[in-house]
Formats: structure tokens, sequence, C-alpha cells
């Protein structure tokens, strides 16, 4: 009769320590914190300002909400009313996906040459405001 072997158990234990434990942590210290379970733990203020800018030369602000409903879904909730400031989860998360949403926006103009997308952030009410900026060429 074998012995069961404790290799495995210790094994078992060390990856459930690594994926719970050591991975989460250093997404959170030397990252976003995109590895690590926040179940949106934080939240902020954001609005943002959408600009594109036809073949002349031209700047056409373009409703965030406008934009939402091209989009639709989830992504669509998340943009829409950000005109005004908006208290939610969300900030981190535009601000990772700006590039997407400013290549999106061109799609809205068919004579657009460029959209700006300019996303401020503020922690709390009282902290400074933080822009995040992106744009994109358009096709």
């Amino acid at each position: 009769m074998r012995r069961p072997s404790l290799s495995i158990p210790w094994l078992r234990l060390l990856v459930a320590v690594v994926v719970a434990v050591l991975l989460p942590t250093a997404s959170r210290v030397f990252g976003n914190g995109s590895l690590a379970f926040t179940m949106f733990s934080r939240s902020e203020t954001y609005r943002l300002r959408v600009t594109t800018t036809g073949a002349r030369g031209t700047a056409r602000r373009v409703a965030p909400t406008a934009l939402a409903a091209a989009i639709g879904g989830t992504p669509g909730d998340i943009l829409a009313g950000t005109e005004q400031w908006r208290h939610g989860p969300f900030g981190s998360l535009l601000a990772d996906h700006l590039g997407e949403v400013a290549r999106y926006a061109c799609r809205l103009g068919a004579e657009s040459e460029r959209a700006e997308i300019v996303l401020e952030r503020r922690q709390t009410l009282d902290a400074p405001v933080e822009l995040v900026t992106a744009s994109a060429r358009c096709p």
C-alpha cells in the first residue's frame, strides 16, 4: 500500500497563497491594482469632455450621453450622464480605456479627423482635479 504524499497539499497551499495573496498584492503595489479584488471599494467623482475635430479644423463638442447611446450596453451605462460630475466606482476603469472611448467617438461624425477625450477625476469632493487625456486619429 502506498503512503499518501504530503507534497501535493503543500503545493496546493503554495499555489493558493500565490494566486490569492501575492499576485493581488503585487498588482496593487507595482501597478494599477487590476489583479486585486477591490469590489468597487473606492469611488470618486468624474466627468468627460469629448471633442471631435473635422477636416477644416472645426472643433465640435460631443455629449458623452450621445456617445453612451451609440455604444450601448454596460459601457454606455458607465458613460451616460458624465457631462456633469458623476459619483461612482468607474473613474479608474474609464481612465484605463480612454483611448478606446476616443476611437469610438470617431464613429459619431463622418467628417471627423480626430477625437479628443478629457477625463476629470476627483478622489474626494474637495480633492484637486486630476486630468487624464486621450486622443485618436479617425480613419
